[in-house]
């Protein structure tokens, strides 16, 4: 199992806090032994010449990486709707988290590319139990159940991706924690200064569900998939650059 957090930011420019990466890989019991580890993603602060908001224009950045795994049927998600942040709404959230799924599974963008990717989801319903993510950001242990939920996560985190793969490459599991002690705001018109859009934010989640990794902030920062948010009410990352595009292709063809 792998984990995946997106990190909040105020600003491109601003300096991110580094720290080293950590994979460990290890078999798990079963028939098909299971990659299990962790793995934390924080951006170094860009070079003085070479601000983040400086990267490609969304639709002529290519980049995309991909965490080895993809998803063989569609992915049927649950959510946990107990966890709802107060003033929200379960109503409303789940309708973001469709959206947030839809944008990756219909290759959302605003680059005139058409939809070719064959990856698909299905909504469960809600559940009483919670994505299997601890609130240190860590991959707890494995349910069978792909879950949806907020939670406690330490500052500076949005929301953790868990994902689980077999040893064929074939996608088992995935959840994710979204950070409860931020302000979430679910639209534009309704968010306030400091408050982060649910949608952009579990767009990137739900890539790495489907199996895309990060790119590198200072370079394409611009690009769904990179580790960083555009800040406060910035809805810019809910559609695909080329390269987000370009990554669930390779990944799901028709």
């Amino acid at each position: 199992m792998l984990g995946h957090m997106k990190r909040r930011g105020w600003r491109r420019a601003a300096a991110i806090l580094a720290v080293l990466v950590l994979v460990l890989l290890a078999p798990a019991g079963g028939a098909a032994a299971e990659h299990s580890g962790s793995l934390d993603s924080i951006q170094p602060p860009s070079p003085p010449n070479q601000p983040a908001n400086a990267a490609p224009a969304p639709c002529d950045d290519r980049a995309y990486n991909l965490l080895g795994g993809r998803w063989k049927g569609p992915l049927g998600w649950l959510y946990q709707s107990s966890t709802t942040p107060s003033g929200l709404g379960s109503s409303a959230v789940l309708t973001v988290l469709k959206r947030s799924f839809d944008n990756i599974t219909g290759a959302r963008n605003d680059c005139g590319l058409a939809d070719t990717v064959s990856a698909t989801s299905s909504y469960l319903g809600t559940t009483s139990f919670a994505p299997s993510v601890t609130r240190r950001s860590r991959c707890a242990t494995k349910d069978g159940r792909n879950v949806v939920g907020f939670g406690p996560l330490p500052s500076g985190i949005l929301a953790v991706t868990c994902v689980r793969s077999n040893s064929s490459g074939g996608m088992t599991e995935i959840d994710i924690r979204v950070n409860s002690n931020l302000d979430w705001a679910l639209s534009v018109s309704s968010c306030a200064f400091f408050e982060e859009l649910l949608e952009p934010t579990m767009t990137h989640e739900i890539g790495h569900a489907y199996g895309l990794g990060h790119v590198n902030e200072a370079k394409h920062g611009r690009l769904t998939m990179s580790t960083t948010s555009d800040g406060p009410c910035s809805n810019a990352e809910s559609t695909l650059g080329r390269g987000d595009v370009r990554g669930l292709r390779h990944l799901y063809p028709l």
